[in-house]
């Protein structure tokens, strides 16, 4: 506890009398936030735990204004001081909205606080952010504050939900709840109690969430809010560790004069495997390095290796564990060791490009396989693709024909078309259900990375691009090596593949997703600053503002968009397409052509309603004509009205009545 006896500024606090930590921790916060012009408040997205950090820090500022706001609409805000709410979003789980959110924080205010939080720097992004910082960031537990301390400001304090007043839910309770996380963040050894409830995901409350806590005695958990909630009101608590250090570090740094106890001591990590299996005398040398990335997936990426090492082939296995959770790490290390394959651990995420240079370090075989960790081999593939490259020595590559987990093709090799300045990569075979259908083995234009056999040399003369990190490397290195060399690829329809394949990112408006699409489009820009054009492969799924109703693309917009991206970066490009900076530029062609829609049909209203002036000015001209006519008959009456034999009709009407008796009697 002696790090909870720091100042804001970190230097030690004499103790000459005893301390309330909360209540240190309380000052030490508002000292940091100080008398700001204006002072802002960025609510976090979240279940019942967040809400219950989101009162404690209303509680904290109860003698303070400020403003609230959504995360979505701080891309909008600006200020002076913004405080973000404290969590456990800066971990490997789920570190796709608060890293971002600490960046573009910096674009809009000129003060940034952190509230305390756990930190998990192994993760890339994490570490990135909190490098790259100015902002005063608040650790809720002394093990996150002696991560951060070397990369940004960091101060510690207590979690914002020691300031919420759980006086009226305290209460003896009875039984037992088990509140085990059943999300990204559980640990996948952990075998869920039958009675489980996840109360953090299913109460529609933070006052049921409470109720639920006070009602029991023994609350046993893995998350960090249930174990404090609980704690806070009494209860005897068992945790378990979630997938990183942040319950068992609150727990020592808070809660250590609470009845809080961990459910198992923790696990002890294997040692990692670093060199592969010696070949056996007689063994013939291995003409084949497959090169297999993974990262979390130690289970697919083993089904990989299995499927190679199924093969006649002489091969040796490369497997780079790109910055994996230590778990999975370590799970994937020990079935290398086991299975005599070379396992190189990276502590940075690489990304795939930069996965498989490390990779290719190591191999020294003609042939090297590019095969996905979610992707196998079908028996007697790897066989088919190396023959495919011997009988034809002019070919660079071949890829086999990719299965999807139901059956259906997810390609067979592809082809490279330019037109209007966009490079489309579109697949040979892509949806079809029977393999057997397709053209025979032959040309390709490209090959993907997900299972292709590539020469050894052509990766020497042609680098894989680094700058790719995020996606599409294989896409920008099959262009470049076929507009420099001509070289030819192949496909093989009989050697097939399967890829358990799950769509990773999607368009959307929230937070999330255009966090995620912002690094898509990131690799796009560096296609286009090498190349010149735009890479059409994906752009305008992630970028759905750039068609017309009609589906037409815009493409002037979207080279401004990647001028932009390079010239701006990925948090500034994000920030403005949140808050509607782009829209000008996303959605130009959609607001011309929606105002040529409205002259359309403005114009066809216009001769609607001429048509019916002149259907008008007809019948009025008819109607004029007939009054003419009538008018002229009308005279006509006049002047015989006015004549004589009009007259003298008038004195013979007389005579005629008199004589019209006797003319019925003669006529009888």
């Amino acid at each position: 506890m002696a790090d909870a006896n720091r100042s804001h500024r970190g230097a030690p606090v004499t103790s000459s009398a005893r301390v309330d930590p909360v209540e240190l921790s309380r000052e030490q916060i508002l000292a940091e936030i100080g008398d700001p012009p204006d002072l802002t408040v960025v609510r976090g997205l979240g279940n019942c735990g967040d809400q219950l950090i989101l009162e404690g820090m209303r509680a904290l500022l109860a003698d303070r204004i400020y403003r609230e706001v959504e995360l979505t609409e701080m891309c909008a805000a600006r200020g002076h001081t913004v405080l973000l709410s404290g969590g456990g979003a800066f971990c490997r789980p789920f570190h796709e909205v608060m890293p971002r959110a600490l960046s573009v924080a910096a674009l809009r205010f000129e003060r940034v606080i952190v509230l305390p939080s756990s930190f998990d720097p192994s993760e890339d992004v994490v570490r990135g952010v909190l490098a790259r910082t100015r902002a005063t960031v608040f650790a809720r537990e002394a093990e996150s504050y002696r991560r951060i301390a070397p990369l940004c400001d960091a101060r510690l304090a207590h979690d914002c939900a020691f300031f919420f007043d759980f006086t009226r839910w305290r209460g003896r309770g009875s039984g037992t709840l088990n509140a085990f996380r059943t999300d990204r963040e559980a640990r996948a050894s952990w075998n869920l109690p039958v009675d489980n409830d996840d109360i953090s995901a299913t109460a529609p409350t933070l006052q049921q969430w409470l109720e639920t806590i006070a009602a029991h005695e023994l609350v046993r958990t893995d998350r960090a809010h249930v174990m404090i909630a609980a704690a806070l009101l009494g209860k005897q608590v068992e945790f378990a560790a979630s997938s990183y250090h942040k319950l068992e570090a609150i727990a020592e740094f808070a809660l250590s004069d609470h009845p809080v106890r961990p459910l198992a001591p923790p696990t002890h990590r294997p040692r990692l495997a670093r060199a592969p299996r010696t070949r056996a005398s007689g063994e013939p040398a291995p003409r084949v390095s497959a090169v297999i990335l993974s990262r979390d997936r130690p289970d697919l990426a083993l089904r990989a290796i299995d499927s190679v090492a199924s093969s006649s082939v002489a091969s040796e296995i490369i497997v780079v564990d790109n910055n994996s959770a230590p778990s999975a790490a370590d799970r994937l290390a020990v079935a290398c060791e086991q299975r005599g394959t070379l396992f190189r651990r990276s502590e940075r995420n690489l990304g795939c490009a930069g996965g498989r240079m490390l990779a290719l370090q190591d191999a020294r075989t003609e042939f090297v396989l590019f095969l996905d960790d979610d992707a196998e081999l079908a028996p007697g593939a790897l066989e088919l693709l190396l023959n495919e490259l011997d009988e034809h020595p002019e070919a660079v590559g071949v890829t086999a024909t990719v299965m999807m987990g139901d059956g259906t093709i997810h390609h067979s090799g592809g082809w490279i078309e330019t037109a209007d300045g966009v490079v489309e990569f579109p697949l040979i075979g892509a949806g079809e259900s029977d393999p057997d259908q397709l053209a025979p083995t032959g040309p390709a234009g490209w090959v993907a990375g997900t299972a292709a056999l590539i020469r050894r040399a052509s990766l020497d003369e042609f680098p894989i691009d680094s700058g790719m990190q995020a996606y599409y490397e294989d896409n920008e290195w099959c262009y470049r090596v076929a507009a420099s060399s001509g070289g030819s690829f192949r496909r093989s329809r009989e050697a097939q593949a399967v890829h358990h394949f799950t769509r990773k990112h999607g368009p959307g408006l929230d937070f999330t997703s255009r966090s995620l699409a912002v690094e898509l489009l990131h690799a796009h820009a560096a296609f286009y600053e090498r190349h010149g054009l735009l890479l059409g492969v994906g752009l305008f799924e992630l970028t759905p503002e750039l068609r017309d109703p009609a589906g037409d693309r815009d493409l002037a917009a979207a080279r401004l968009l990647m001028e932009l991206l390079l010239a701006k970066g990925a948090d500034w490009t994000f920030m403005e397409w949140m808050n509607g900076g782009l829209s000008g530029l996303l959605s130009g062609r959609r607001e011309l052509v929606a105002a040529e829609q409205r002259e359309r049909e403005l114009t066809e209203q216009l001769d609607r309603l001429t048509a019916q002036v002149d259907r008008h000015e007809a019948t009025i001209a008819e109607q004029q004509r007939l009054l003419e006519v009538l008018h002229q008959r009308h005279l006509t009456l006049e002047r015989v009205e006015n004549g004589g034999w009009f007259a003298l009709r008038r004195r013979l009407q007389p005579v005629a009545r008199l004589l019209a008796p006797l003319r019925r009697r003669v006529g009888g």
